[in-house]
């Protein structure tokens, strides 16, 4: 597409562009007031940990929290700072002297602290590759309080920071401690904690069993730790109540830390003992890997209104990409794997989300280097011919619960393959390791692999499942309901299949042509059927799924869901020119809406447009006509094929996916400078749920806005 021309001519500027990725929210009106209870920020640590809250401060989830650190990265996470109680003393040793409270919390009796966002004047994310979160408050009479959050990269550590401007003051800052499991939440006091202390009062530690925390106070802080362990009872969550779980929990102080402010002051938590490796910093490396994220990403497409969204997006990308070892120590070394969370807060490694997410947070940005380690992960635990669904969140045994997954790795392999520079590396490790893989889950498939998964002998079809299954990423299943049952023929087995088939030829056939020609024979067969049996005259469109019926032979579902548009999007899918414009059409008039494409036409008896309630109610939406943002990833695509890349498929495609991404990028963002999981399919006041931040939500919106860049850049040459 003559983009290595493009390239050389322009010199882009990431450092400006990383620059200005930051989130600035500055809240005036009531209403902007409001939101800042339901607005969450998240700052990631490389390992899987994280810290995330409402901009607010008001905890409204079990998962919120200061510090949350991965124990065999990037699982057994585990909450070790939830939030910090402040109280600023203004005019101390004057008669002037007043208590300013910005302690912000939530109790079971309805009572609610709110002294933070009552005075919050400013809240930043910080650009630059900072991963710092910071607050600034109004202390009254001309005084301001920044309150800075670091997260230390690779170190399971966090750094806060206090400093006043336009008073004298110190501060009173008293330390909640999760000590748990970040899925739990602490039903009772605990009388196995113990705090110890250092006898200069600069440092603590705190033991639960075998979960050990420290604070300390910065170098150049004057002031002091004291010892003063309670329990802080009946903290509520909101959103732990909206979804039918349990939402009161107990949190432990070790005492309170007395700062003064004449100068900058501050503290450090780690999860381990004072002075461990753990909590060694190094945080000079996460700039220079955002500014090559950015070059990679616009650096061969011309200048354009874009540069800022993609530069926010690969900002965004990062915070998915951690290491994955037995230990964060093992984590820390250059060579360790990589792996991809596939959203945050609850969210490990999936091989789903994984291979999905991949094109769009590695490929995309040129990070082909970790781009080789994730894959090698997943091919490293691949199993009779399947990748795993996920790890499991205890570091227990991989799970294979799943039929798109390994047909999402040979995707990503080839695009792998398709987009890393050529050399004895990447040769050899295609050669060596991901050509091999890609062949078993090709022999995998031939020959049946786990959950039932196989390929027809007479269409050549993929097939997995029955009805007590859910293996698609249509997954949603609850208390033995399966809400959107798939099992039989799924429209995106055929069409991954069928890419994947070919995608792999091109891969081996300069190593062994007639491993080629077996593949590509394979693939037509599953094209040819796939454009019979699926299309529907009177949908205008592909059906969703072939269902088996008693006694043999398979029925038609015919429902108009967004499934069929992979066999559109994907570069060597199933469909061909006519049935491909027509899909378009209908996905887009039926199913498009400015935050993700419903899984469900509207007209359907079965859609439900609102997600919320308790999670059995969320569970039914969840795929009946909830929309996901990461489906606008293959709708634009579609739309760019269908009108063969031309200016006018890319000005549609642009208009695809650019609401959500601009939406991500407002004050008002739900999840400022991240993407939500999902979104109500109603579109009177479309409310987001789910996660937060999803690695495929992100992922597919840089994907294709960098492909539609390019394809606007090869006309240019």
């Amino acid at each position: 597409m003559g983009t290595g021309m493009i390239s050389e001519l322009r010199d882009v500027d990431a450092s400006r562009l990383l620059a200005g990725t930051g989130v600035v929210i500055e809240p005036g009106s009531a209403e902007d007031r409001a939101r800042l209870a339901e607005q969450e920020w998240l700052l990631t640590d490389g390992l899987g940990g994280f810290a995330m809250g409402t901009v607010g401060g008001v905890p409204t989830r079990r998962y919120h929290g200061l510090l949350i650190a991965s124990r065999q990265p990037p699982l057994r996470r585990v909450l070790a700072l939830h939030s910090l109680n402040e109280v600023v003393w203004v005019h101390p040793d004057d008669p002037r002297c007043r208590p300013v409270d910005l302690t912000s919390s939530a109790f079971a009796d309805g009572t609610r602290l709110e002294g933070g966002s009552e005075r919050l004047v400013r809240f930043e994310l910080m650009p630059g590759g900072a991963n710092e979160a910071r607050w600034t408050y109004d202390l009254g009479n001309g005084g301001r309080l920044i309150k800075r959050l670091m997260l230390h990269e690779l170190a399971s550590a966090a750094s806060v920071r206090y400093e006043a401007s336009g008073v004298r003051a110190w501060i009173e800052v008293r330390p909640l401690l999760g000590l748990r499991d970040f899925h739990g939440l602490n039903a009772d006091e605990d009388g196995a904690v113990r705090v110890t202390h250092a006898a200069d009062d600069r440092s603590l530690w705190v033991a639960r069993h075998d979960l050990e925390t420290s604070l300390e106070l910065t170098e150049g802080t004057g002031g002091s730790l004291k010892v003063g362990p309670h329990w802080w009872h009946g903290l509520r969550y909101e959103h732990e109540a909206d979804r039918g779980f349990e939402c009161v929990e107990q949190l432990f102080s070790p005492g309170s830390v007395h700062l003064g402010l004449h100068e900058p002051a501050g503290l450090r938590v780690v999860l381990g003992e004072p002075g461990s490796s753990a909590g060694r910093v190094d945080d000079d490396g996460r700039s220079g890997r955002l500014r090559g994220a950015i070059e990679a990403s616009v650096g061969d497409s011309g200048e354009s209104a874009d540069d800022g969204r993609v530069a926010a997006l690969a900002v965004a990308a990062d915070q998915f990409v951690v290491r994955r070892a037995a230990t964060p120590e093992l984590a820390r070394a250059e060579s360790s794997l990589v792996t991809i969370i596939a959203g945050y807060p609850w969210f490990g490694d999936w091989g789903r989300d994984s291979m999905i997410a991949l094109p769009g947070l590695l490929l995309a940005t040129g990070r082909f280097d970790e781009a080789a380690r994730v894959l090698e992960t997943f091919a490293g635990a691949q199993r009779d011919g399947l990748v795993p669904n996920r790890f499991a969140d205890d570091g227990g045994e991989p799970e294979y619960n799943t039929a798109d997954a390994s047909l999402w790795f040979l995707h990503a392999c080839c695009a792998f393959h398709a987009a890393a520079p050529s050399g004895p590396e990447v040769d050899a490790l295609m050669r060596d390791v991901l050509v091999p893989a890609c062949l078993d889950v090709v022999e995998g498939y031939m020959h049946g692999a786990l959950g039932g998964i196989g390929v027809d002998a007479g269409d050549g079809l993929v097939f997995a499942g029955d009805e007590s299954t859910q293996l698609t990423w249509m997954d949603a299943a609850r208390d033995g309901v399966v809400f959107t049952p798939r099992h039989g023929k799924p429209i995106e087995l055929q069409a991954l299949w069928c890419h994947g088939l070919r995608s792999l030829a091109a891969v081996v056939e300069g190593w062994d042509r007639a491993v080629a020609d077996g593949l590509r024979e394979r693939a037509e067969r599953t094209a040819a059927s796939t454009r019979d049996r699926f299309w529907s005259d009177r949908l205008g469109c592909f059906m969703d799924c072939l269902r088996p019926i008693d006694g043999g032979g398979w029925e038609a579902v015919e429902e108009i869901r967004p499934n069929q548009l992979f066999a559109c999007s994907l570069e060597h899918g199933p469909a061909d020119s006519a049935q491909r414009a027509s899909a378009v059409r209908v996905c887009l008039d039926r199913l498009w809406t400015p935050h993700g494409m419903r899984t469900l036409d509207p007209a359907d008896a079965n859609y439900r447009g609102r997600y919320a309630g308790p999670m059995m109610e969320r569970d039914a939406a969840y795929h009946t006509g909830t929309a996901w943002p990461w489906l606008l990833g293959p709708m634009a695509e579609a739309v760019l094929r269908a009108g063969a890349f031309s200016a006018e498929s890319c000005r549609a495609a642009r208009g695809v996916v650019a609401p959500m991404i601009d939406a991500m990028l407002g004050t008002d963002a739900p999840a400022p400078g991240q993407m939500f999981e999902v979104y109500d399919g109603d579109t009177d006041q479309q409310r987001p749920g789910g996660c937060p931040a999803q690695a495929w939500s992100v992922s597919e919106a840089l994907r294709v806005l960098t492909l539609v860049r390019r394809a606007e850049a090869s006309r240019v040459v």
